[in-house]
């Protein structure tokens, strides 16, 4: 699976990085469901910010994955890097985008692909494997990409792998992290 690179002076070593099950976290995820309603699953802090402020808390992406991990076998603690509230389970959430790219990085290592799709549909190249899917993308003013988890054949939400709605965004990058 994954591996992190430690160096201590001139010392290295990898370390293999355990990932949950892919049907442990894909069961908690909240497939195909909108953002108000998503929010209002998590409760708390999170529910109370979208009530405030719906437009900008519009995108639930991260809340999404978030939500998964705290009820897969992955904690998100109050320690994590980046923008968190509690929920009403007084569990943690990351609302951000490259915040939870920071997470996954930081738990999984590096993903076990990394595409530059360069317009193209590069979706081929995931069929068949379980695991979490994040898109970098340029061109959207409300976010800096996606994160997702991607089945074998589609993804729980939402795939950004073309825009064809969207002239002015580009996916720049599509990483993936399988889970067994």
């Amino acid at each position: 699976m994954g591996q992190i690179q430690a160096t201590a002076g001139n010392q290295s070593a990898r370390i293999k990085v355990n990932r949950p099950k892919f049907k442990d976290v894909w069961s908690k995820y909240p497939v195909h469901m909108d953002a108000q309603s998503v929010y209002k699953l998590v409760g708390g802090n999170a529910y109370e910010l979208f009530k405030t402020n719906p437009t900008g808390y519009a995108n639930a992406c991260a809340l999404r994955l978030s939500r998964s991990f705290n009820y897969g076998g992955v904690t998100i603690t109050k320690g994590a890097t980046g923008y968190k509230v509690q929920g009403g389970d007084d569990k943690y959430y990351l609302l951000r985008v490259k915040d939870m790219i920071s997470f996954v990085k930081a738990n999984f290592g590096s993903p076990d692909i990394s595409v530059k799709p360069d317009g193209k549909d590069v979706s081929e190249k995931f069929k068949g494997k379980n695991g979490i899917l994040i898109f970098t993308v340029s061109g959207w003013g409300d976010a800096s990409g996606h994160v997702t988890l991607w089945n074998g054949s589609d993804c729980g939400d939402h795939c950004y792998f073309m825009h064809p709605n969207q002239p002015n965004a580009k996916t720049t990058d599509v990483f993936f992290w399988e889970l067994k």
